[in-house]
């Protein structure tokens, strides 16, 4: 993603790239070293490493280690279901036990931007008033409009109406909980867990390998840590956020021209 401010160009690369298993470490760091060249250009990059290994190839690039490693909630989606199920704590899996005994229909398929975009404002309202931030609802759209078929939503309705939604992105073998919306009575019916766990469900059917649930905060929001937690998910360190720069070629006006009139 790229910004402007002023004269100064600024490129946030957020986790990635993916290896293929096996990458040799200089081939790595030949393929990230071309990165930083043609994505930083006359300004600033910043990047999150996946890993302690991606930080150290950063670091022996010239790039300024700036925030420590955030740490990653994933449901290996590997394990049998029976194994995923026993991993939930006991909580978790009574409200999973809740949630199917309360009515709820779950609806799945692709997301579809004219349809849903009310659903995506539903979220937009839920992130304000929670206080937590995530990606433009304008990256979602975008997304959805370039590849249809890499989403997934699934809805949770009551007597016809939608009281919960999860939407994934997905990416081979892996997939991404992107966005989620809960309301009241998705609240006092679990909707939330019978959610997550139907979506582990379709995913590992269709022969993805992981479930990435997103930042784990024990800080700053430690009821949604303990919820992905509790779901049976390991906690994974990312690597370092990092910052390289190129140099920043800033404009003067008036460069080429003598003082003004006194």
């Amino acid at each position: 993603m790229g910004r402007r401010f002023g004269p100064i160009r600024v490129h946030w690369l957020p986790r990635g790239p993916v290896w293929h298993p096996g990458t040799p470490p200089d081939i790595r760091q030949g393929l990230l070293s071309r990165l930083l060249v043609e994505r930083s250009g006359s300004g600033f990059l910043l990047v999150q490493a996946e890993d302690a290994a991606d930080s150290a190839l950063y670091a022996g690039l010239r790039c300024q280690r700036l925030v420590a490693p955030q740490h990653v909630a994933e449901l290996d989606l590997a394990r049998p279901a029976a194994d995923r199920w026993a991993r939930q704590t006991g909580k978790w899996r009574n409200r999973l036990r809740h949630a199917r005994r309360s009515g709820l229909d779950v609806g799945s398929r692709p997301f579809q931007s004219g349809r849903d975009e009310t659903l995506i404002a539903r979220e937009s309202i839920q992130r304000r008033a929670r206080g937590y931030s995530a990606l433009p609802p304008e990256f979602t759209l975008a997304w959805a409009r370039r590849q249809p078929q890499a989403t997934h939503l699934l809805t949770a309705c009551h007597r016809g109406h939608c009281v919960a939604f999860v939407l994934l992105l997905l990416h081979p073998p892996c997939a991404t909980y992107h966005l989620g919306w809960t309301g009241p009575e998705g609240r006092r019916r679990s909707a939330h867990n019978l959610l997550i766990w139907e979506a582990a469900e379709w995913l590992a059917a269709r022969g993805y390998i992981r479930f990435d649930l997103g930042v784990v905060n024990t800080d700053s929001a430690p009821g949604l840590a303990r919820f992905k937690i509790g779901c049976g998910a390991t906690v994974r360190p990312l690597g370092h956020t990092m910052l390289h720069f190129s140099g920043v070629n800033i404009r003067r006006r008036r460069l080429a021209r003598g003082p003004g009139p006194a």
